[in-house]
């Protein structure tokens, strides 16, 4: 598992340092601007600028005929998509580490935040990561990775179609559709984190079906 986790991190290394350097300058916005309403966006836009990562992952792999690589070593499939999920969680915890050094500038800086704000702010930036790699993998899994960018954009606008969804079906509890209300923002993240658990089994199902050449 751990030099499947390895691979996965080296194929994207040089993606990953780029996003470092794009979230740790949004964390500095706030500062320079001394403007509190971009806070929200910004914490979001960190959680999800990791896992964009993944699709240029899975193409590296594909290119440099990884995939069929993997097969030949004494491991099960399940173990080799395992170590892909485990990637993705990491992407998402480290885009989330980012977002709360964000929030570490603003409570130094003095800035105040509706704890509501903040919360949903989460839920957004969870709900859009969690269901961009849940849906990305197992699609790119089955058609390949010529077509990662619509894929990625499907995946996205997945992710807000579902939050619409929920907004809507939660209008009578929360007052009207309100997409920016918490509630919406947690019960969207657990959503995302069910079909993460289930796209992991039904990448398993692929992956066991697929012959890579």
């Amino acid at each position: 598992m751990r030099g499947l986790l390895r691979n996965n991190f080296y194929s994207m290394a040089s993606n990953i340092r780029l996003s470092l350097i794009m979230a740790g300058f949004l964390s500095l916005v706030p500062l320079v601007l001394k403007e509190s309403a971009a806070i929200p966006m910004i914490l979001s836009i960190q959680i999800f600028l990791f896992v964009v990562n993944t699709g240029a992952s899975l193409r590296v792999d594909e290119t440099s005929k990884w995939n069929k690589f993997e097969l030949t070593l004494p491991i099960r499939r399940r173990t080799i998509i395992g170590a892909k999920y485990v990637s993705f969680t990491l992407l998402i915890l480290l885009g989330v580490m980012m977002s709360l050094l964000t929030l570490g500038f603003v409570y130094v800086a003095g800035f105040e935040l509706d704890p509501k704000i903040v919360i949903y702010s989460y839920g957004f930036g969870l709900t859009l990561s969690i269901t961009l790699v849940s849906l990305m993998y197992p699609i790119m899994l089955k058609i390949g990775t010529e077509k990662n960018e619509l894929v990625v954009f499907f995946s996205g606008f997945a992710a807000i179609g579902m939050m619409l969804v929920l907004a809507a079906l939660l209008a009578p509890v929360t007052g009207g559709m309100q997409l920016r209300h918490p509630l919406v923002g947690m019960i969207s993240s657990c959503m995302a984190t069910i079909l993460f658990v289930i796209s992991y089994f039904v990448s398993v199902h692929i992956h066991r079906k697929k012959e890579f050449k």
